[in-house]
């Protein structure tokens, strides 16, 4: 695992290149801090930050072929070198090291982009070809790496975070008005967009090359495009998949084990984590270090004592973090700053935390995101098939008697809004309606004239539509399973992804996540939704796959993602800082927001009438990213 770094010249005069590059790469000291490595041929810089964890003393980058025609400088895991190795061997290939980046550099000499339906891992790839004085930059499937890249007249640069772009002072820093309503809207990025407006982010599946000055960006692998082999009239049969799903699942973890380092792993207590814990205990010669937190204020905060009995059923070497004092703005604050652009999810906290804690003990972690998506874990999906029957009641019952008395009686106040949103017949919008932090009506309210306008009629809710319609035919394309793709495109890719890389990699701790295996989610994209939600049951088919892995009670556990204290820290820890931060004279100039709009915000959240703390939430990391990464104040 590493950092990447690198420039192209496209015209003029190549500047002061190689110091540039340098002092770039070295901003990515925390995604490697083993080892540097650059080239410098005068036209190209490539630098890299390593994080040593195959062939630790032989696998230095940037890595040359043998006639120095061809350099790599590569961040990732590649799962089935070793098959790949052999097959580039018999074709007549010589390897000097035994590192998995060499693999990469000599399937690219051996089949050029073709390459990457070969390969089975996470990565973004920097090629130099001096042959064919082409730059090659690709990205994994599922986007579990980031790749960005800026791009103006004279030069392409790219990087594994943005801030390595940034550190080059003379790439403008401009907002994209576009960027910042993906980011109300959705509480991230939403790529090929990012919040400067002259940094783009190149899409998972997708490879970019420039080549004579022209810049070519094209997608190599989507959902359906190579799907699981399934014999003659097994889609029905539910024995079948769950044995499929079992198989595939036990391969991907037993390669995500491979390491000439310590592997550990994060244990929830959930389902996910669990199945993958009782698999590498598996394949295991001694017990598996796993890791836990929880906030010490209990109740959904906390699921130590959720992880820890997994643990005890599975024989783990157990470790827990129970989080009762830490410094929360300072932390905050390194936060903004590792994720190069404001990001709403607050999971990113217990994540950080834990990673931090984990890389005492371990250098990889394997984890479970990916399930929820994969195989209907989330309710909204059972929650969306309530919405043509409610669409057939009367009008007046469905947009204003029933939403009215929910809003009125505090048990039923928490699903005011999706009522509200159930008789919207689009299915795309309707579901982006449900994930929408700031709706179209709030955003109005808070973007000043001249932002709004800019923006003109961009519509934040178009990439929903893209994707739902996307799903390719080859893959079960019934509704469930388009919104399961959407969350896989979107929801996934921008954010937990995101979510994942950098919290991890901010510790300098590698996560490998095996439910993200291309070939389990081909796999679970033919699975009829039918069989993945069943009633209020979410996830069946996963957790009838896993039911011989791990304790009965896992299997019966209600699904709920790590809850995050944001409305006690708003009441609490975060109170003055808050208000001092969205409310000072700083951001009351920038002109971006109406400032009446944040203090009713402000107001009804603390006066209890109103919850609105993620709302707060994604405005207080806006403004302290730009404190960071546009008003040049640092950490």
């Amino acid at each position: 695992m590493c950092g990447i770094y690198g420039e192209l010249i496209l015209s003029g005069e190549s500047r002061d290149l190689n110091r540039q590059g340098q002092l770039s790469t070295d901003t990515l000291v925390h995604r490697g801090p083993d080892e540097r490595g650059t080239m410098f041929n005068g036209k190209v810089f490539l630098g890299m930050r390593r994080l040593s964890i195959i062939d630790l003393s032989g696998g230095r980058q940037p890595i040359w072929n043998e006639s120095k025609s061809c350099c790599i400088v590569y961040n990732g895991e590649l799962y089935n070198f070793k098959e790949l190795r052999a097959e580039l061997e018999a074709h007549g290939h010589v390897f000097r090291t035994r590192t998995d980046t060499e693999v990469v550099l000599k399937a690219y000499e051996q089949w050029d982009t073709a390459s990457l339906l070969r390969f089975n891992g996470m990565f973004a790839i920097a090629i130099w070809d001096d042959r064919k004085q082409r730059l090659f930059l690709a990205r994994d499937r599922v986007g579990e790496k980031p790749l960005y890249y800026y791009r103006d007249e004279k030069r392409l640069i790219f990087a594994s975070e943005i801030k390595a772009i940034l550190a080059d002072r003379s790439v403008p820093r401009c907002i994209n008005p576009r960027g910042l309503v993906n980011y109300l809207a959705s509480g991230h990025a939403v790529a090929p967009e990012t919040m400067i407006h002259s940094i783009c982010k190149l899409l998972p599946g997708h490879w970019l090359t420039v080549q004579n000055g022209s810049v070519t960006v094209s997608q190599y692998w989507d959902v359906g495009d190579a799907p699981h082999p399934i014999p003659p009239g097994a889609s029905e049969s539910e024995s079948f998949w769950m044995r499929e799903i079992l198989s595939v699942l036990n391969d991907s973890v037993h390669r995500r084990m491979i390491a000439d380092v310590p592997v550990g792993a994060f244990l929830s207590g959930g389902v996910d984590s669990s199945a993958i814990v009782a698999l590498m205990q598996r394949h295991s010669r001694h017990p598996v270090k796993t890791f836990s937190l929880g906030f010490g204020i209990g109740g959904a905060y906390n699921e130590l004592s959720d992880a820890r009995r997994v643990a005890s059923a599975l024989g783990t070497e157990h470790y827990e973090l129970n989080v009762e004092h830490f410094d929360l703005v300072d932390t905050l604050q390194k936060l903004v700053y590792h994720y190069d652009e404001p990001f709403g999810d607050p999971a990113c906290f217990p994540l950080y935390l834990l990673s931090r804690f984990a890389r005492q003990h371990v250098k990889v972690v394997l984890s479970g995101d990916g399930g929820d998506e994969l195989f209907g874990g989330y309710r909204r999906y059972s929650v969306d098939r309530l919405a043509e029957p409610y669409q057939r009641l009367p009008v007046g019952l469905t947009t204003g008697l029933i939403p009215a008395l929910a809003g009125r009686l505090p048990r039923f106040r928490r699903i005011k809004r999706t009522l509200t949103t159930l008789p919207i017949k689009d299915p795309a919008r309707r579901y982006a309606a449900w994930l929408t932090l700031f709706t179209r009506e709030m955003r109005a309210q808070l973007l000043e004239g001249s932002l709004l306008a800019s923006v003109g009629d961009y519509d934040a809710e178009w990439p929903f539509c893209k994707y739902y319609s996307g799903l390719k035919k080859s893959a079960t394309s019934d509704h469930l399973n388009r919104l399961m793709y959407m969350d896989f495109k979107m929801i996934l890719a921008d954010g937990y992804m995101e979510k994942a890389d950098k919290a991890t990699m901010a510790c300098s701790l590698e996560a490998r996540l095996p439910i993200l295996d291309h070939r389990l989610v081909e796999l679970a994209f033919q699975v009829p939704s039918r069989l993945k939600i069943r009633g209020r049951e979410t996830k069946s088919i996963f957790k009838k796959a896993v039911s011989g892995l791990v304790p009965s009670k896992v299997l019966r556990k209600p699904k709920h993602g790590f809850a995050v204290p944001l409305d006690p820290w708003f009441r609490g820890d975060l109170k003055s800082f808050a208000f001092d931060v969205l409310l000072d004279d700083r951001a009351r100039r920038r002109g971006y927001f109406n400032t009446k709009a944040i203090e009713t915000l402000w107001r009804e959240h603390v006066e209890g009438r109103h919850v609105w703390d993620g709302q707060l939430w994604l405005l207080l990391n806006f403004e302290l990213w730009h404190r960071i990464y546009l008003d040049g104040e640092g950490v």
